[in-house]
């Protein structure tokens, strides 16, 4: 049975996808089998691997629309996975826009990602949902559908202010819907060692939450490498393994693993 887990954060442009992207590639070098599911219109996953599925029957967004209007089986999910490398993908395209709008007469709105998700659990060690940058329906339905929660948050005051809405969020799913929903932890991206801002940053990350969640000792360093990760299709994993980015993440993947003992 695999660990679900969804990295979240309300603000856009803090890494999220990266992020999900190359620790997804981490556990698979760890030798997991792994799945990540697009959950965001923009399609990001598919395309910084060099992949294009704007015009594909078979994403998330056919899936989500069955599964409102009846089910979903195995054979139908297994159909919209696609082998990229060492990770398989379910990806989404701009299609997915008007899914929030469906979501909300359906019956368990909540669920229905979950219910997809359940179908191929046990093809997979883990399984990596990449939100969108809010918290609405779609971002409700990850959060339902996982065991656990991954927080990036950009080295910067106003996406570090974001984090106390994020884990309000997080704690009103376990509430309502998932009450074995965990937050397996949070860590800075775009950090730069040598400025102010991020070392003021991360220590307030750790001085006001480091006593009740995981904050990772590991930090992605801002780097114009990251940036050009989907000019090649591929994961900084597997471009450049020894890079300092390539690195933290997987530490943070190891990490992970220990923890979840998986």
């Amino acid at each position: 049975m695999s660990e679900v887990i969804c990295l979240i954060n309300l603000k856009g442009g803090v890494g999220k996808t990266v992020s999900s992207i190359n620790i997804a590639y981490s556990f698979a070098k760890l030798g997991k089998k792994v799945l990540i599911i697009d959950t965001d219109c923009q399609g990001n996953i598919a395309k910084a691997l060099g992949k294009n599925y704007d015009e594909n029957p078979n994403t998330i967004v056919t899936l989500m629309t069955e599964a409102i209007e009846g089910e979903v089986t195995k054979q139908r999910v297994r159909e919209c996975i696609y082998n990229v490398g060492i990770v398989g993908i379910l990806p989404s395209n701009f299609l997915l826009t008007g899914i929030d709008y469906r979501l909300m007469n359906a019956f368990n709105r909540e669920c229905v990602l979950k219910a997809i998700v359940d179908t191929v659990r046990e093809d997979y060690d883990y399984i990596v949902i990449d939100c969108p940058p809010n918290l609405g329906l779609m971002v409700t339905n990850a959060l339902t559908a996982s065991n656990s929660v991954l927080i990036p948050v950009e080295a910067h005051y106003l996406s570090f202010e974001s984090l106390k809405v994020m884990l309000g969020t997080v704690e009103m799913v376990k509430k309502k819907l998932n009450p074995d929903l965990k937050i397996a932890g949070v860590f800075l991206t775009m950090y730069q060692q040598r400025t102010k801002l991020s070392q003021g940053i991360e220590a307030k990350l750790f001085e006001i939450y480091g006593a009740e969640i995981n904050v990772f000792n590991d930090t992605i360093p801002y780097s114009i490498k990251a940036a050009e990760q989907p000019l090649y299709g591929k994961s900084l994993i597997e471009l450049a393994p020894k890079h300092p980015v390539s690195v933290a993440y997987m530490n943070i993947a190891k990490e992970l693993v220990a923890n979840g003992k998986q």
